[in-house]
């Protein structure tokens, strides 16, 4: 599948009106989900691979990674809402090798082939960059996932042995009536390791 055909099938997936800001939900979007699947596809090929997506969201990375050739994908999320809208996305693409599973993924005990991820970025919320990296390493010795580019992270992903790409900028619509701009756009990497 190419660029302009995994984007022409990612533009029909529905996305989730309310984000929870106790979760950081932020939607991935469609520029930034291709950009990242395609480089994940050229480090680690995701032909005939067991995948799990952490945080899926809508699904919109676990999806794509099912239409680039996984064998099967497993998507995680916390909230119902977001796994339901996940699964009807799933209905909408015919995706026959996709489950959907309400978990935690700190809880996660299956080891994958690969691993992708949109995780939170600290920014709201408490997450430890550091406590993820380490449980992506207990499930997989291939991941991958999007993070906030700074110099901070730049440094840990050094420290942990792992490398990151600037893959452009991820835009995220105002959710809370805090935010000022109805859109930002926030410069990201795909941090991942590869073994």
């Amino acid at each position: 599948m190419d660029k302009t055909e995994l984007s022409r099938c990612l533009t029909l997936l529905k996305t989730y009106e309310k984000p929870k800001i106790r979760y950081e939900q932020y939607q991935t979007d469609v520029r930034t989900a291709v950009d990242f699947l395609l480089l994940a596809d050229s480090l680690f090929g995701f032909k005939s691979k067991r995948v799990a997506d952490f945080g899926c969201g809508n699904g919109i990375l676990g999806l794509g990674a099912g239409l680039l050739g996984a064998e099967e994908v497993h998507l995680y999320d916390i909230d119902e809402n977001l796994l339901e809208i996940g699964i009807e996305n799933c209905r909408t693409l015919g995706l026959k090798n996709c489950v959907f599973l309400q978990e935690d993924f700190f809880d996660v005990k299956t080891r994958y082939d690969l691993v992708i991820s949109n995780p939170p970025f600290g920014i709201q919320t408490n997450f430890s960059l550091i406590s993820f990296i380490k449980k992506l390493r207990q499930v997989s010795d291939r991941f991958i996932f999007i993070y906030k580019d700074n110099e901070a992270v730049r440094k840990t992903a050094k420290e942990e042995g792992l490398l990151a790409s600037r893959i452009g900028e991820i835009r995220l619509k105002r959710t809370e009536r805090f935010h000022k701009k109805e859109f930002i756009r926030l410069p990201v990497l795909a941090v991942y390791h590869k073994e």
